[in-house]
């Protein structure tokens, strides 16, 4: 009997070290939906459109939102975390206060290993991100993400380098954007999103599919939304993936 109450003060001793292992697990889970696909993705994305620019990078009206040409392409593993986005756009940015580029722009994209449980190790796919999920900040509604990729980003204009480094972030889900307004809408398109009230948003064609990028860097810049010196923010309107 002796030996059986040092067995189940073992257990309880065992069970009580696990709790905060199990807690920690808890607080970790990735809020994510149903979905297969083989480990790498072939994406491919065209009539690309300049989000904003500097002030407003996320121009929920939709009122700051041109057309460019071009087309990005990506590459990207989610269990090894590894791939490129190329993005080759012709046009004009103005991604810092006081700057403006225009000609031919390139940008090289690569995942970075790392962050919190939702990157998935920094290629995630099948998750939620944005919006009130806490899953990324509320800049964007909650999007279903098939797949999307944190990492670093050089841009290039015109064969120059411009920017180097700066951090990058890729996103291929449904499409959130009014094709027509180019705005991202309320519940009940009567007014339009805000990050201020995250619950509060549509998705304009769940069944259709649309590529986002953005890359910004550390430094800020409060004069700026978000407030960074740098951001270039693009969507694509076509995108697909190639299997």
């Amino acid at each position: 009997m002796k030996g059986l109450r040092n067995l189940s003060s073992m257990l309880v001793m065992a069970l009580l070290l696990l709790v905060p292992s199990i807690t920690k697990a808890a607080e970790q889970k990735v809020l994510g939906f149903e979905g297969k696909h083989a480990p790498v993705w072939y994406l491919k994305a065209t009539r690309p459109y300049l989000i904003g620019g500097y002030g407003d990078n996320f121009n929920y009206d939709g009122s700051r939102v041109s057309p460019l040409l071009g087309t990005a392409e990506a590459a990207l593993d989610a269990e090894k975390e590894t791939g490129e986005m190329v993005v080759r756009i012709t046009g004009t940015i103005n991604p810092e206060k006081g700057k403006t580029y225009t000609g031919d722009i390139t940008i090289y994209f690569h995942p970075v290993k790392g962050g919190p449980p939702f990157f998935e190790g920094g290629v995630a796919d099948f998750i939620y991100i944005h919006g009130d999920t806490k899953q990324g900040p509320p800049v964007m509604p909650k999007t279903r993400t098939f797949l999307a990729a944190w990492g670093k980003a050089d841009i290039y204009v015109n064969g120059r380098l411009v920017y180097k480094d700066l951090d990058g972030h890729m996103m291929y889900t449904e499409r959130v954007r009014d094709r027509i307004t180019k705005a991202i809408y309320n519940h009940d398109r009567s007014g339009y999103y805000s990050p201020r009230n995250p619950s509060d948003y549509s998705v304009a064609a769940p069944d259709e599919r649309e590529l986002h990028f953005v890359a910004h860097s550390e430094k800020k810049d409060p004069g700026n939304f978000p407030p960074n010196t740098v951001w270039i923010h693009l969507n694509f309107e076509n995108a697909g993936d190639e299997m």
